[in-house]
């Protein structure tokens, strides 16, 4: 007879103990904000922490070593940090530590500490030492970073604190009669049983759309490819051919890299001629790519300076929480009630800087015109005679409808009158990109950002309407990501050299792609005639969705209705608007059942998670992170709950 089983350990000798379930980024920040108040919030009682994830803590998967030496990050290293600054408006202790650049300079100094478990790899110290201002590090050196900062978070811990790392994949979360959690591993591991689980997973899997199914279906019915959306270091393109054309849907950043893996990728190599123009020799081994997307154009490059007078203007100055709060406290219409105070906070940002940094470009008094741009009446005709008459260069002037869709209303009467409108558009862009002259330009990005986080704190605390969250709201973000986090410059300069050499071709804006038996077809809106391919890639981020999610922890749950998508109802249209979201408390991040009870030892932070707050990408230091804000609280809440667990070994430590 198989050996009864051991009876459970009484309570009074189990540690307290807590399950992050992901390992990248985000778990890495709970870890650290974990150790740095456990001391402050229950003093030398003993802690376990578990960091679940099946690729190496630190980086997660999103963010390993295993990924192409060609793919960059979109973050200069400068605005890029894992640790809190005097900026944190946060309760409890604020940890300060290198930003990747500084990291990287000490890394080549050697400089800097190396804990247990951090091993610098020489490809990454070689990469350390070229590290400068407003420098692009590849996402292979992001990865020894955030490695460096886990494993450093894990040897910084006190001795009260032990933290175990389970490279594995939670596949299921069961309640336990005692109230623990039982965390189930794949891999035929032993299960974890402990007091409180973050699901901190960041981006997951999803399972195809319905109409990336049907493209699917079509393609293997026909001999043809499809590559659905998708991160690019997880995407195989070995099934595109060389010299064959290729239809490829988004310009944005995933475009980017696919455009790099299928070119340099595939052995092919830039160089500058004579005139310094940049030019690429190619291998012979690339597909040519067939690019556009609804706007049309990639996204705008990242500016390449500073602001000619020094700091940076202080924003916001009309979007503001204090201008949000006149709103009062009901929900909020993106289109009538947020854009107009974002339309004046992007606009003045930009005429601001423009009078106060390049006067000579005004007609008129530049003290004189800032007044007249306070006291204006923005919702008449006051600001478009203003400008008319102070503004006379037509590139100073600030259309954020043109600035969004450049090929609006454009035609074309072939494709290579586009070829060329579009070459000329992205060196313009690059040009201006570079140039500190058209500084009102880094006064929009920047206004941008403070309108940002402004909306992520209203998202966070579901201030915006479910009808705004699905027809305004997305359009905004849209804008954003094209006009504040778009490609390095030399990424751009390579598509232009790319489009020099044939290698891509655009299609244009409003894209419509179809499936026919011969292949897939592709044509724009504003250039007569068609595309057709054998192959279709959709270089695009997947939307997360938790009813699409592949990820087997968040299907068990689903499937049980021990969580549940967050669903907004409008009560005026009383229409019912899915989210795609884990439905949380907002009050706390505890996640909620499909009844609408929060459990009690199980919280959620993330993309996937409603009320996610810092999601989008690295946090830049000295700007008061809202990342930093929400992990910080939801650690303290972590160790509180498990301050009103009964039995946990609250005796202090040996």
């Amino acid at each position: 007879m198989p050996a009864a089983p051991a009876p459970p350990d009484p309570p009074t000798s189990r540690q307290p103990s807590v399950a992050i379930i992901g390992a990248g980024p985000r778990g890495t920040s709970l870890l650290e904000r974990i150790v740095a108040n456990h001391p402050v919030l229950r003093g030398e009682r003993p802690l376990d922490v578990h960091l679940v994830d099946p690729y190496p803590p630190g980086g997660g998967r999103i963010w390993r070593w295993e990924q192409s030496r060609l793919l960059w990050m979109n973050t200069t290293a400068d605005d890029c940090t894992m640790f809190t600054d005097a900026s944190a408006t946060i309760a409890g202790p604020v940890r300060p530590g290198p930003t990747l650049t500084e990291w990287a300079r000490d890394l080549a100094a050697g400089r800097l500490d190396t804990p247990p478990g951090f091993v610098p790899r020489a490809e990454t110290i070689a990469e350390a030492a070229r590290a400068h201002g407003g420098w692009f590090a590849t996402r292979r050196l992001q990865s020894q970073y955030l490695s460096w900062v886990f494993w450093r978070t894990v040897a910084d811990a006190p001795r009260s604190i032990r933290v175990r790392v389970h490279e594995a994949a939670a596949t299921d979360l069961r309640d336990l009669p005692d109230g623990r959690q039982r965390v189930v591993l794949d891999g035929d591991l032993p299960p974890l049983d402990v007091d409180v689980v973050v699901l901190a997973q960041g981006t997951v899997d999803v399972r195809p759309t319905t109409d990336e199914r049907a493209l699917l279906r079509h393609a293997a019915g026909h001999g043809l490819t499809y590559l659905p959306t998708g991160p690019t270091a997880d995407v195989s393109f070995d099934a595109l051919r060389p010299g064959e054309p290729v239809i490829v849907r988004g310009l944005g950043l995933a475009f980017i890299d696919a455009m790099v893996l299928l070119t340099s990728g595939r052995g092919g190599s830039f160089h500058r001629d004579a005139t310094g123009t940049l030019r690429y020799t190619p291998s012979g081994r690339e597909p040519v790519l067939f690019a556009g997307s609804r706007r049309g154009v990639p996204y705008r490059s990242k500016i390449h300076y500073g602001f000619p007078r020094g700091a940076p203007p202080r924003l916001p100055r009309h979007f503001s929480a204090t201008a949000v709060a006149a709103l009062g406290d009901r929900p909020l219409d993106f289109d009538a009630d947020l854009r107009p105070l974002i339309t004046r906070e992007l606009t003045d940002a930009a005429y601001r800087e423009l009078a106060e940094a390049h006067p000579e470009r005004l007609a008129m008094d530049p003290a004189g015109f800032l007044d007249r741009l306070d006291r204006l009446d923005w919702d008449g005709p006051d600001l478009k005679e203003l400008v008319t008459a102070a503004v006379p260069d037509e590139a100073d002037r600030v259309d954020l409808d043109r600035l969004d869709r450049p090929l609006a209303r454009r035609r074309f009467a072939a494709s290579a009158a586009l070829q060329d409108w579009m070459r000329d558009h992205i060196a313009a862009d690059l040009a201006r990109r570079r140039d500190p002259g058209h500084s009102a330009d880094l006064a929009i990005f920047h206004a941008l950002l403070s309108v940002f986080t402004v909306l992520g704190e209203l998202l966070a605390a579901d201030r915006i309407s479910a009808r705004s969250r699905e027809s305004g709201l997305p359009g905004f973000l849209s804008f954003f990501s094209y006009y504040a986090s778009g490609p390095p410059g030399p990424r751009l300069e390579e598509l232009l050299a790319l489009s020099r050499a044939g290698i891509v071709r655009f299609l244009g804006a409003d894209v419509q792609v179809t499936a026919a038996p011969d292949g897939f077809r592709a044509r724009g809106s504003g250039v007569p005639g068609e595309v057709t391919a054998h192959a279709l890639v959709d270089a695009r981020l997947a939307a997360g969705s938790l009813a699409r999610a592949a990820d087997p922890l968040l299907r068990s749950l689903a499937g049980r209705g021990e969580v549940a998508e967050l669903v907004r109802v409008d009560p005026e249209a009383g229409t019912r608007h899915p989210t795609g979201l884990l439905d949380a408390d907002l009050a706390d991040q505890r996640l909620r059942r499909s009844g609408g009870a929060a459990h009690p030892r199980r919280f959620g932070a993330g993309a996937l998670v409603s009320g996610g707050v810092g999601a989008a990408g690295f946090s830049r230091p000295r700007t008061n992170a809202g990342f930093f804000r929400q992990n910080n609280a939801l650690a303290r809440r972590v160790l509180a709950e498990l301050g009103r667990v009964p039995g946990r070994g609250d005796a202090p430590a040996p």
